[in-house]
């Protein structure tokens, strides 16, 4: 039923750690960003500044998917924290593909902010237009990426929300995993989640496994739905969704509208948006914003203190 009407395929889900559109990366306003300062765990450094890059080593840089790289940073002082308000991300800065300059791009990290001495990083690369992306999953063990945050997106507190809906597409997941885990982390947190992860093929899903222990772990609380734009025939043991994003799907297997109680967050690129929440709003010389619910959720009666965009 779910791939009979549809507005955007998964094929077309796929995004970059940095799901936001092509302008507006450089500014930042209190209504998109919170930039006050962040306290790390008591007795401990926080690693990062917001006001300036700072160099951090790679230590690893794994292949862990097509295209998806996981790259562990190392901190300056092995104590040191990420010091992160969740639901949180962090700017990199890589040189651009025609060596024009440096450009500074968004990721989420999948480390927890609490995590001692590193900073962990999932990219995904596109060979032949990635600038910051290609630049980062290039990087040599030994060699260093500068890094500026953290920047909160919207506090994940507890029990602030009944149901929340998660919908990524491709390495949108980030942010998605990293509002999971801080909820799942909080054992007087009651709140349940629902996760539509969307990939091309079987082929492309990554973190599969870590997401599916973390469902197990969860006892209930996170129920995950992978979806794919299509599985070959050959692909015997699909078990998951396949075909379009649709608002069938949403509807079926999401949490209903029920005012500020309920909460759907959307990662991924501008036709991702388009069709499910409505796009971003983009004025020229301002940071992104919100802009009005459209698409499926609209449809379906979700307010936008109900939705998020990330």
């Amino acid at each position: 039923m779910f791939s009979s009407v549809s507005r955007v395929p998964a094929s077309r889900l796929i995004a970059a750690a940095s799901v936001s559109a092509a302008a507006g990366y450089f500014t930042f306003s209190p209504n998109e960003l919170s930039v006050g300062n962040v306290a790390g765990i008591e007795g401990q450094r926080v690693a990062l500044s917001k006001s300036q890059f700072t160099a951090l080593q790679v230590s690893k840089n794994e292949v862990i998917g097509k295209h998806v790289h996981k790259i562990t940073l190392d901190f300056p002082h092995p104590s040191d924290t990420l010091g992160m308000t969740t639901a949180g991300m962090l700017m990199v800065e890589g040189a651009k593909r025609d060596g024009s300059g440096v450009v500074a791009r968004p990721y989420t990290p999948v480390s927890r902010s609490d995590t001692v001495g590193i900073l962990e990083l999932v990219v995904k690369d596109y060979p032949g237009s990635g600038n910051v992306s290609t630049h980062m999953c290039r990087a040599k063990v030994g060699s260093t990426l500068s890094v500026k945050g953290c920047f909160t997106k919207i506090p994940v507190t507890r029990n602030k929300w009944k149901k929340v809906g998660l919908i990524a597409g491709g390495s949108g997941i980030t942010p998605c995993l990293q509002v999971a885990e801080e909820i799942l982390s909080d054992p007087e947190d009651r709140t349940k989640i629902t996760l539509i992860f969307c990939n091309q093929t079987p082929g492309d899903v990554f973190l599969r496994d870590h997401i599916d222990a973390l469902s197990r772990k969860a006892e209930g609380r996170l129920k995950v739905y992978y979806c794919v734009d299509r599985a070959p025939s050959s692909d015997g043991y699909w078990r998951g969704l396949t075909g379009y994003v649709t608002k069938d799907m949403i509807k079926c297997l999401l949490p209903n509208a029920d005012g500020a109680n309920n909460m759907i967050m959307v990662c991924g690129p501008p036709p991702m948006y388009e069709a499910v929440c409505g796009p971003k709003l983009f004025e020229k010389g301002k940071p992104p914003a919100q802009g009005e619910v459209g698409g499926f959720l609209k449809d379906l009666g979700f307010s936008s203190d109900a939705v998020f965009k990330f």
